[in-house]
Protein backbone atom coordinates (compact mmCIF):
# COMPACT_ATOMS: atom_id res chain seq x y z
CA UNK A 1 0.00 0.00 0.00
CA UNK A 2 3.25 2.54 0.35
CA UNK A 3 4.19 1.87 -2.39
CA UNK A 4 1.13 2.93 -4.33
CA UNK A 5 0.27 5.72 -2.47
CA UNK A 6 4.01 6.76 -2.94
CA UNK A 7 3.82 5.74 -6.97
CA UNK A 8 0.45 7.95 -7.26
CA UNK A 9 2.45 11.04 -5.19
CA UNK A 10 5.07 11.08 -7.72
CA UNK A 11 2.56 10.99 -10.73
CA UNK A 12 1.01 13.86 -9.06
CA UNK A 13 3.88 15.73 -8.45
CA UNK A 14 5.60 15.30 -11.98
CA UNK A 15 2.25 15.79 -13.53
CA UNK A 16 1.93 19.11 -11.57
CA UNK A 17 5.52 20.36 -12.72
CA UNK A 18 4.90 19.76 -16.48
CA UNK A 19 2.30 22.04 -16.22
CA UNK A 20 4.07 24.92 -14.47
CA UNK A 21 6.66 24.07 -17.06
CA UNK A 22 4.81 24.05 -20.11
CA UNK A 23 3.04 27.71 -18.51
CA UNK A 24 -0.09 25.76 -18.71
CA UNK A 25 -3.10 27.39 -16.60
CA UNK A 26 -1.41 30.76 -17.01
CA UNK A 27 -3.23 33.61 -17.16
CA UNK A 28 -1.52 36.20 -20.35
CA UNK A 29 1.22 38.34 -19.23
CA UNK A 30 -0.41 42.58 -19.24
CA UNK A 31 1.41 45.32 -20.54
CA UNK A 32 1.81 49.06 -20.35
CA UNK A 33 2.14 51.47 -23.04
CA UNK A 34 3.27 55.20 -22.41
CA UNK A 35 1.68 57.71 -23.92
CA UNK A 36 3.14 61.53 -23.79
CA UNK A 37 0.87 64.45 -23.66
CA UNK A 38 2.81 67.94 -24.47
CA UNK A 39 0.72 70.89 -23.85
CA UNK A 40 -1.84 70.77 -26.34
CA UNK A 41 -1.59 67.08 -28.31
CA UNK A 42 -0.66 63.20 -27.57
CA UNK A 43 2.53 61.95 -28.67
CA UNK A 44 0.98 59.49 -30.71
CA UNK A 45 -2.56 59.73 -32.30
CA UNK A 46 -2.95 56.26 -31.99
CA UNK A 47 -1.93 53.20 -29.48
CA UNK A 48 -1.90 49.33 -30.03
CA UNK A 49 -2.65 47.43 -27.33
CA UNK A 50 -3.34 43.89 -26.18
CA UNK A 51 -6.08 42.56 -24.26
CA UNK A 52 -5.61 43.16 -20.63
CA UNK A 53 -2.84 45.46 -21.32
CA UNK A 54 -2.91 49.12 -19.58
CA UNK A 55 -1.89 52.39 -20.88
CA UNK A 56 0.30 55.00 -19.33
CA UNK A 57 -0.37 58.85 -19.82
CA UNK A 58 2.14 60.77 -18.59
CA UNK A 59 1.97 64.83 -18.73
CA UNK A 60 5.49 66.35 -20.33
CA UNK A 61 7.18 68.63 -17.24
CA UNK A 62 6.86 71.58 -19.40
CA UNK A 63 3.31 70.78 -20.38
CA UNK A 64 0.13 71.60 -19.13
CA UNK A 65 -3.11 69.75 -16.95
CA UNK A 66 -5.18 67.50 -19.06
CA UNK A 67 -8.35 65.90 -18.75
CA UNK A 68 -8.67 62.29 -20.09
CA UNK A 69 -11.94 61.16 -20.47
CA UNK A 70 -13.65 57.92 -22.96
CA UNK A 71 -15.24 59.61 -26.19
CA UNK A 72 -14.00 62.20 -28.89
CA UNK A 73 -14.01 65.95 -29.69
CA UNK A 74 -13.18 66.36 -25.52
CA UNK A 75 -16.22 65.33 -24.69
CA UNK A 76 -17.05 61.88 -22.37
CA UNK A 77 -18.66 59.52 -24.42
CA UNK A 78 -17.82 56.03 -22.96
CA UNK A 79 -17.65 53.28 -25.62
CA UNK A 80 -19.34 49.82 -24.40
CA UNK A 81 -15.81 47.59 -23.69
CA UNK A 82 -13.48 50.89 -22.83
CA UNK A 83 -12.26 51.05 -19.18
CA UNK A 84 -13.63 53.68 -17.33
CA UNK A 85 -12.05 56.96 -17.05
CA UNK A 86 -14.72 58.13 -14.11
CA UNK A 87 -16.04 61.55 -14.67
CA UNK A 88 -11.95 62.21 -16.08
CA UNK A 89 -8.84 61.89 -15.07
CA UNK A 90 -7.29 64.92 -14.42
CA UNK A 91 -3.35 64.81 -14.81
CA UNK A 92 -1.33 67.43 -14.02
CA UNK A 93 2.29 69.05 -15.40
CA UNK A 94 4.75 66.28 -14.45
CA UNK A 95 2.28 63.95 -13.71
CA UNK A 96 1.26 60.79 -15.06
CA UNK A 97 -2.29 58.27 -14.39
CA UNK A 98 -2.12 54.30 -15.73
CA UNK A 99 -5.22 53.24 -16.92
CA UNK A 100 -7.70 50.45 -15.83
CA UNK A 101 -7.06 47.23 -18.62
CA UNK A 102 -8.14 47.28 -21.73
CA UNK A 103 -10.37 43.61 -21.56
CA UNK A 104 -12.38 44.15 -24.60
CA UNK A 105 -11.23 43.58 -28.52
CA UNK A 106 -12.40 46.56 -30.36
CA UNK A 107 -11.23 49.89 -31.58
CA UNK A 108 -11.57 53.17 -28.79
CA UNK A 109 -11.15 56.89 -28.47
CA UNK A 110 -9.42 58.66 -25.74
CA UNK A 111 -9.61 62.48 -25.76
CA UNK A 112 -8.94 65.57 -23.29
CA UNK A 113 -11.81 67.58 -22.06
CA UNK A 114 -8.99 70.91 -21.82
CA UNK A 115 -8.00 70.46 -25.40
CA UNK A 116 -10.79 69.21 -27.51
CA UNK A 117 -9.25 70.06 -31.24
CA UNK A 118 -5.96 68.40 -30.52
CA UNK A 119 -6.28 65.65 -28.27
CA UNK A 120 -8.02 63.06 -29.43
CA UNK A 121 -6.17 59.32 -29.97
CA UNK A 122 -7.83 55.69 -31.04
CA UNK A 123 -6.86 52.33 -28.91
CA UNK A 124 -7.14 49.10 -30.64
CA UNK A 125 -7.24 46.19 -28.75
CA UNK A 126 -6.37 43.13 -30.33
CA UNK A 127 -6.47 39.67 -29.17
Amino acid sequence: MKKITFLVVLALLLSLSTLVACGGGSTPTSTSTTVTMGGTSFDQSSVTVSKGSTITFMTDPTGTTHNLVNGTNGKAAPEAGAPSFGGGQLIGTGKSWVSPPWNTAGTFHVTCTFHPNTMTMTVTVTG
